[in-house]
C-alpha cells in the first residue's frame, strides 16, 4: 500500500505544474539572463524551452513553452549543433528540454545552460579555416564534381543551374554510415550538423570536394570538432546534460527500498 501511495503521489506532483508560456527573449552573448515580467505561467503536465545560440552572432534566444505536450514528444530533449562555413557562414546550437520534475523546471534547465554556453569560447574564424580545408575545394566546379552513392558508386553530380554537395551521414551510437549521395542547391554548401539526444545521435556532413563523403572525411571532421572542443571523443556534442538526473535514480531507489520492506515483514 505504502509503495502505491508513492507513486500515486509522485505521479500527482509531475501533473500539477506550474510553467511559463508563450514567453521569448533574446540577448547578447554579454548579457545575462532575465525573465521578463510580463511572463505568466500557466498549469500544465509538463514545462518545455527551446534555447538558440548563434556563436557567430554572439546572442542566444530562449522560448518557453508551457503547452501539453503529445507522448510521442516526451523524449525529444536534445541539442542540435550547425556549422556552415562558406557563403553566409553560421555556427549555432538549438536546444530543446522538456521536463515534469517541479514548477518552472525549464528555467531552471535553462539558467544552467545558459551559464554553460556563454562560458565556452571557440575560435570561430579557425575553424570555418580547418573546416574548409577539409570540406571545400574552390577549384571544382559543381559539374565535374562527383560524390559516392549509396551503392559506393560513383554519381556525377551535373543539373545546370544548381550547385552539387556530397553528403554522408555517420550514425554515432551504432557506428554506421548512411545516405551518401549528391545533393544539389541553389549555393554551394560545405557544412556539419550533428543531432545529439539520449538514444539518437547523427552527424550529417556536406562537402564539395571529391568523392568527399566517405568515412575518412567524417574521421576528418571529428577531429576538428574535438580539437575546438565541440565534440568529445565519442563524437558526442560536449557538455550534453539530457541524461537521466540523479532525482530520478533516487526515486527509482527509494521506491525499490520500499518495495523490499514491505515484502520482508
Amino acid at each position: 500500500m505504502f509503495f502505491l501511495i508513492l507513486v500515486v503521489s509522485y505521479f500527482d506532483l509531475i501533473y500539477n505544474l506550474q510553467c511559463f508560456d508563450n514567453c521569448s527573449m533574446t540577448y547578447s552573448m554579454s548579457q545575462p539572463f532575465t525573465i521578463p515580467a510580463d511572463c505568466r505561467s500557466i498549469s500544465s503536465n509538463r514545462c518545455s524551452v527551446k534555447i538558440l545560440f548563434w556563436y557567430d552572432r554572439q546572442n542566444y534566444s530562449v522560448i518557453f513553452s508551457g503547452k501539453t505536450i503529445p507522448t510521442n514528444h516526451l523524449h525529444h530533449n536534445r541539442q542540435v549543433l550547425m556549422i556552415e562555413t562558406v557563403k553566409n557562414s553560421s555556427f549555432s546550437y538549438d536546444i530543446r528540454h522538456v521536463c515534469k520534475k517541479f514548477d518552472n523546471c525549464a528555467r531552471h534547465f535553462a539558467e544552467r545552460k545558459i551559464l554553460e554556453m556563454m562560458k565556452r569560447f571557440y575560435n570561430i574564424s579557425i575553424m570555418y579555416s580547418d573546416l574548409q580545408l577539409l570540406l571545400l575545394d574552390q577549384s571544382i566546379l559543381s559539374e565535374n564534381l562527383a560524390c559516392f552513392d549509396m551503392n559506393d558508386d560513383i554519381q556525377q553530380c551535373t543539373i545546370p543551374g544548381l550547385s552539387g554537395s556530397c553528403q554522408i551521414i555517420n550514425d554515432l551510437i551504432k557506428h554506421k554510415f548512411y545516405r551518401p549521395l549528391c545533393l544539389y542547391n541553389s549555393r554551394v554548401s560545405a557544412s556539419v550538423n550533428i543531432y545529439d539526444s539520449k538514444n539518437f545521435a547523427m552527424l550529417t556532413v556536406k562537402c564539395n570536394r571529391m568523392f568527399c563523403n566517405g568515412p575518412v572525411m567524417v574521421a576528418a571532421v571529428k577531429q576538428v570538432l574535438q580539437r575546438h572542443q565541440i565534440i568529445d571523443v565519442n563524437g558526442r556534442l560536449t557538455g550534453n546534460s539530457l541524461q537521466i538526473h540523479l532525482t530520478h535514480y533516487l526515486f527509482l531507489l527509494m521506491v525499490f527500498l520500499s518495495f523490499q520492506i514491505g515484502t520482508n515483514k
